[in-house]
């Protein structure tokens, strides 16, 4: 007789239903009222989904809050407030759980109180967004233990600046098309996916801890069950092995008796592995469209086909800010300016940082903006400078050093290169300048374990030949030149780049007790530049980052005291590979 087979199926996901309460006086969020807390669950168990919603959340909060007023007196009025905007946090703390809310849940929630006088807002309170729940009689209950048998309610009246109880609730969510009574979540196209990303790494934990593995065909030679039987047997299996926790679903089959033995069967595919790599691409492409993301980079993540350069992400951080960020920041600024206008007649306009501000730096190299503009975009001061004898020079440090961290790349990527002279100086030459087209006859020497008069005469050779031409002031490859490197395969990749460190001869570490917080912080980065960043330094800066190199020091003992514009610091050349 054919066999009879019967699936046992995992749990389907599905959205929530609103049902009343009657005897509590709410409405239910979801299944057993705990829809809520799901999301969160899947936001602690889902590495993709919670760094996703951690980043949107801090995309969303901005970088500061601007008050708008129409006089000094209301401004500063408005400042005292979001400094203290209740007894434990300031308004940014507040804005940053409001963030985190929205991106969650789709809304937030807040707690108002009146002053006694009831002729202003007192203090403003975030409430936790899954513990609100809309009420029957009176208009929101709350609490902060709906797991209870018993939970402890708290009932609000919703925020009404007319009749002004002493406690009021402010319940925003974002509209949805047929949603009307609590928000679904932005990403819930993208839940099953964010529920499988949960799983997959449990999956592989427990099929490594577990020889139970995933598809298994179990066969039974006890005869055709009735089906309460079946429906038992399949309980106790379910219960027993389905789910992640036990790597996999059974699929359990009854033949008619006979004497052959229970036979266990794996039926997993012998490039499981290889489906698991698809599953979690697929995955993570489907979170990132149920989240909105426009580029992965943004949130830390490189998929194939994107550059990555400086300029893709600032077009994708633009593009996101725009179609994404901005209107939710204006929905909730809007909000919160209404509330506010009751503290103090203002409008509150959360402010936005580009993600890099190397773009200004672009964008004045292009000469779309001027100097001064890339400098007040940057946050760098346009202002005289004040000279005294602690700054004889009149220098700004801390506007100088934010440009130094903008530039270069960390010396960890790369390792260095000892070059000892050979036979094949020529060769040698010319496999560093066409690394480093423009490179100096003075950055030769330095690099080469060589006479620099015979470098001197072998770079003139090279040029009689026709290898080398001219380039801003330095050297770079001809065409002929090229020829001669791949007739001699000579294809390795050297870069020269500098460091900001200790000058041959200078006694001492790199810094020293006297050394100034500049220096201090510039050995500190640890980083090699090239000589197109300290260009680009100079240019921001408007002085010759080359000659003075960011520093200043004082003639030790000098009397009246001797400044110099430089230091025991220079930029010194190095010939790396990167790792």
């Amino acid at each position: 007789m054919e066999g009879h087979f019967q699936r046992v199926s995992f749990v389907e996901s599905s959205l929530p239903k609103f049902k009343e309460n009657k005897t509590k006086g709410f409405i239910t969020f979801g299944e057993n009222n705990k829809y809520p807390f799901e999301l969160i669950d899947l936001f602690n168990k889902s590495p993709k989904h919670s760094a996703i919603v951690t980043q949107k959340a801090a995309y969303l909060s901005g970088d500061k809050t601007e008050i708008i007023g129409a006089n000094t007196e209301d401004i500063a009025r408005a400042q005292d407030y979001l400094n203290s905007i209740n007894s434990y946090e300031d308004f940014e703390s507040l804005k940053t759980k409001i963030a985190q809310d929205c991106e969650l849940f789709n809304g937030f929630a807040l707690e108002i109180i009146w002053n006694k006088a009831k002729t202003s807002i007192a203090e403003i309170y975030h409430l936790p967004f899954q513990n609100v729940r809309k009420g029957l009689e009176m208009d929101f209950v709350y609490s902060d233990n709906w797991d209870s048998h018993r939970p402890e309610l708290t009932y609000y009246p919703k925020w009404n600046p007319i009749t002004r109880e002493n406690k009021q609730l402010y319940y925003f969510k974002f509209y949805r098309a047929g949603q009307d009574m609590y928000p679904l979540p932005d990403y819930v196209g993208a839940l099953k996916y964010i529920e499988i990303d949960t799983e997959i790494a449990n999956f592989h934990l427990n099929s490594i801890k577990s020889g139970f593995s995933a598809q298994t065909l179990i066969q039974l030679f006890k005869g055709i069950p009735t089906p309460e039987e079946a429906r038992k047997t399949a309980k106790r299996f379910k219960d027993n092995f389905q789910g992640t926790d036990n790597a996999g679903s059974v699929i359990i089959q009854y033949n008619e008796p006979n004497e052959n033995p229970s036979v266990i069967n794996n039926l997993a595919p012998s490039d499981f592995d290889k489906l698991f790599v698809e599953l979690n691409r697929q995955v993570q492409e489907e979170i990132f469209v149920g989240h909105k993301v426009t580029s992965p980079m943004l949130f830390g993540v490189k998929t194939e086909g994107q550059l990555g350069g400086r300029n893709e992400l600032v077009e994708a951080y633009e593009t996101f800010q725009s179609s994404y960020v901005e209107p939710r920041q204006k929905q909730i600024d809007s909000c919160l300016s209404h509330i506010f206008k009751y503290i103090s007649p203002v409008k509150l306009e959360t402010k936005n940082n580009p993600p890099i501000g190397l773009d200004y730096v672009y964008l004045f190299e292009k000469g779309i903006i001027s100097k001064e503009e890339a400098r007040q975009e940057l946050g760098m001061s346009v202002d005289p400078l004040t000279f005294s004898s602690q700054n004889p020079f009149g220098w700004d440090d801390d506007r100088d050093i934010k440009v130094f961290e903008m530039f270069g790349e960390s010396a960890e990527n790369f390792e260095s290169v000892a070059m000892q002279f050979a036979n094949a100086l020529e060769l040698m030459i010319l496999q560093l300048i066409r690394s480093n087209p423009g490179t100096v006859l003075g950055d030769l020497v330095a690099q080469i374990k060589a006479d620099p008069a015979a470098i001197s005469e072998a770079v003139a050779s090279l040029q009689g030949q026709g290898l080398l031409g001219a380039l801003e002031g330095g050297y770079e490859v001809s065409s002929e030149g090229l020829g001669e490197l791949e007739k001699n395969n000579i294809s390795e990749n050297l870069e020269i780049r500098y460091e900001y460190t200790k000058a041959p001869g200078v006694s001492g570490s790199e810094v020293i007790p006297t050394s100034r917080d500049f220096c201090r912080r510039m050995v500190g980065f640890s980083r090699y530049y090239t000589r197109e960043d300290i260009d680009q330094i100079s240019l921001i800066l408007g002085y010759d980052v080359w000659k003075r190199r960011g520093g200043w020091m004082t003639i030790k003992n000098s009397s009246p005291a001797v400044h110099l514009p430089y230091c025991r610091h220079i930029w010194a050349s190095r010939l790396v590979r990167r790792k």
